[in-house]
């Protein structure tokens, strides 16, 4: 099979990959059971944020802001999957201060044209101006609002990459990567 070469958008090379991190963690999920139990969701980053932030000073204002951070990622992955053939492959490397974070996920050809396109607008346009007006015009049942994102770009030092990867016709594998200087948080 001629797999396609993916698309990398953002800042996702910032690590040079052969790189040895200080410490690494995985974790796979399937999104079914993700979006059956939402919950779990917000323990996962409950854990992975706890895991990572206890050796640093302020460590419980980190963890919060780390739970927020990977709470975020891994509710976007699970929504935005496909539900029962997908996966959602999550893998933390750290090195130093620096985390960096990858949600992996499967997702169909419509969904990641659309998050490609609004990741195309994120960096051409002023995040603060689009979080304000997806606030003002975001419906109550609108879950692709691109909030979230919005909210992170905003609030959070985080510096993101995105890569997209065609498996087939109706398969994409989408990553997000996040690198988060955890002093910074």
């Amino acid at each position: 099979m001629n797999q396609k070469t993916p698309i990398i958008i953002g800042e996702y090379h910032i690590i040079p990959e052969n790189l040895p991190a200080d410490g690494q963690l995985r974790l796979i999920f399937q999104p079914i059971d993700m979006t059956t139990y939402w919950r779990r969701c917000g323990l996962t980053a409950n854990f992975v944020a706890g895991f990572y932030s206890y050796c640093y000073e302020a460590s419980e204002t980190k963890a919060n802001s780390l739970s927020t951070i990977i709470n975020e990622l891994l509710e976007n992955a699970s929504k935005f999957s496909k539900a029962r053939e997908g996966r959602i492959n999550v893998e933390l490397k750290q090195y130093g201060n620096l985390l960096r974070i990858d949600v992996l996920n499967v997702a169909s050809k419509t969904l990641r044209d659309s998050f490609e396109l609004f990741v195309n607008k994120l960096l051409s346009e002023n995040v603060e101006e689009m979080y304000f007006s997806t606030l003002e015009t975001k419906e109550d049942s609108d879950t692709k609002s691109g909030l979230g994102l919005l909210m992170m770009l905003k609030d959070y030092p985080v510096r993101f990459g995105y890569s997209f990867h065609e498996i087939d016709a109706d398969t994409h594998e989408i990553t997000v990567r996040a690198i988060i200087n955890v002093e910074e948080i």
